[in-house]
C-alpha cells in the first residue's frame, strides 16, 4: 500500500531562539541549563538525522523543530502542563503567548498544511513523527531498541505497525521491538491532535521511537539502524525498490 507521506520531528533541535528576551536567554547560559540542553531534556538526539533520511527516501516533506523543547514543547497541547519547562517559570501570559505564536503555532500550522496538501493528492496520508528516548529515566531502564506509537483502535495504524514491525523483526532479529512504549500512542501529542482533525480512513499517525543508546554507540551501528528504519518502512509500504544490506 503506497500512500503520501509527511515526516515531522518535534524535538529535533536544542537551539535557544535568538528572538527570546535577553533575560530568558541568560537563563539558558547557566550551567544547569546548558547541561539540560545537551541531554534528552533539550532534544531527541538522532531524530533530525533519521527524519531527514526518511524524507529523502520517500521524497516527503519534512517539518522539523528549530528550537529546544525547553522553550516550548511542540509535541504538547496548549493546555498541557509540560508545554513550558521549568526554565520558563515566571513568564507572564503575554510572554508565553508570544513564544507560542513564534514557534508552536507555525510548526503545527505547517504540519497541517502539508497533510492537507498530501490528502488532496491521495488518501490516506501517512504521518511519521520521529522521536528518540533516553535509555534510562528515573531509574527505569528502557530495554526496547525501536518502538512504534499508534492508536490500536484505528485499523490502518495498527495494520501499518504490524507490517513495519514484522519487516523489522525479519531484518533485525537482534533488536528488541515494542508497541506503544515507552509512551502510549494515544497520549497527548501532535498525532493525537491530528486524529481529531482527520478520520481513521484519511490520517495514519505513527510515532517512531529510537533508543538513544544507538545514537551514541558509534557511527556504524547508528547509520545501520537509520537505514533499517527507512527500508523496513519501505517494505511495509510495499515499495518495490527495498534496499538490502
Amino acid at each position: 500500500m503506497t500512500q503520501s507521506i509527511v515526516i515531522t520531528a518535534e524535538h529535533a533541535s536544542n537551539a535557544v531562539p535568538k528572538s527570546l528576551p535577553s533575560e530568558l536567554r541568560a537563563r539558558f547560559a547557566e550551567s544547569g541549563a546548558v547541561k539540560a540542553l545537551a541531554s534528552h531534556r533539550g532534544f531527541d538526539a538522532g531524530s533530525l538525522e533519521l527524519a531527514r533520511a526518511l524524507a529523502r527516501r520517500f521524497d516527503a516533506p519534512l517539518v522539523a523543530a528549530t528550537c529546544t523543547r525547553l522553550v516550548v514543547d511542540l509535541n504538547r497541547s496548549l493546555h498541557h502542563r509540560a508545554l513550558f519547562s521549568s526554565f520558563m517559570d515566571g513568564l507572564d501570559a503575554p510572554a508565553r503567548e508570544a513564544i507560542v505564536d513564534a514557534h508552536w503555532r507555525p510548526h503545527r500550522e505547517r504540519v497541517e498544511r502539508e497533510l492537507t496538501e498530501a490528502l488532496e493528492q491521495r488518501r490516506p496520508v501517512l504521518h511519521v513523527a520521529v522521536h528518540s528516548f533516553t535509555p534510562e529515566l528515573d531509574g527505569d531502564v528502557r530495554t526496547m531498541d525501536v518502538a512504534l506509537l499508534y492508536d490500536p483502535q484505528r485499523p490502518l495504524e495498527k495494520a501499518l505497525a504490524d507490517r513495519w514491525l514484522g519487516a523489522f523483526a525479519t531484518r533485525r532479529p537482534d533488536l528488541v521491538l515494542a508497541r506503544n512504549r515507552p509512551y502510549r500512542g494515544t497520549a497527548d501529542g501532535l498525532t493525537t491532535h491530528l486524529r481529531g482533525v482527520w478520520g481513521p480512513d484519511a490520517y495514519i499517525g505513527i510515532e517512531v521511537e529510537i533508543n538513544q543508546r544507538h545514537v551514541v554507540s558509534g557511527r556504524g551501528g547508528w547509520q545501520r539502524l537509520v537505514a533499517d528504519v527507512v527500508e523496513t518502512l519501505a517494505e511495509a509500504e510495499g515499495r518495490r525498490d527495498v534496499r538490502r544490506h
